[in-house]
């Protein structure tokens, strides 16, 4: 007779689950994604919901029941202690580590494409944290760029913008950054320099 080990089985089929939901370095998309492209399965499930995180949340909810089974046998006293607690314990251990661990792979792709460059290479424009308000006092257009600077010294870069058309001059704004800075940098533009008040241009980066 086989015995089972709900700790080990747990972890697997848990991982099983995480992995679907991974966007691994290098890749543009999920690994659930790519396996469901491959295999022609349909993506959209009932009631426009994701069939690949329903299937990973599940996998991953079935994983964390064994974990808890296999818990509860080997600590039975901290599972009557802590029972009112599963609920969220559940919801942690489905929702978090797939944000966290995506994160943490984000992060390193970036360090690992900015860090091996010098000068302008290695500022990064961090555009979904970037955005334009509303006019000011005298009509103008502010932007707030965040840059981030991977290198291990300070330096200077220019933003060369490209304008509207019509416009022949290009706007230039100088920045200073210091060593692993990560910086906002507020750049005002009159409306008829714009293409649209609510993006920020499209602009270059020059050392």
């Amino acid at each position: 007779m086989i015995k089972v080990s709900y700790h080990v089985l747990g972890s697997a089929v848990y991982l099983v689950g995480l992995v679907l939901i991974l966007t691994f370095p290098g890749q543009k998309s999920m690994v659930g994604i790519q396996l469901f492209e491959a295999y022609s399965w349909p993506s959209e499930g009932l009631f426009g919901l994701s069939n690949i995180w329903l299937l990973a949340v599940g996998i991953q909810f079935i994983g964390v029941l064994l974990l808890v089974k296999w818990f509860t046998d080997k600590y039975p006293s901290y599972r009557k202690k802590y029972q009112y607690l599963e609920p969220f314990i559940l919801m942690a251990a489905v929702i978090l580590p797939s944000i966290g661990v995506n994160s943490l792979f984000k992060m390193g792709e970036e360090v690992y494409a900015y860090s091996g460059q010098s000068g302008a290479g290695a500022v990064q424009y961090v555009q979904e944290d970037s955005s334009c308000t509303e006019r000011d006092k005298e009509g103008k257009v502010e932007c707030s760029i965040v840059l981030r600077n991977f290198e291990h010294h300070s330096q200077q870069i220019n933003l060369v913008f490209e304008l509207k058309e019509g416009i022949t001059e290009e706007k230039v704004t100088t920045a200073y950054l210091q060593k692993h800075e990560r910086k906002v940098v507020k750049v005002s533009f009159s409306p008829e320099e714009l293409k649209n008040e609510s993006e920020v241009p499209a602009f270059h980066i020059e050392s």
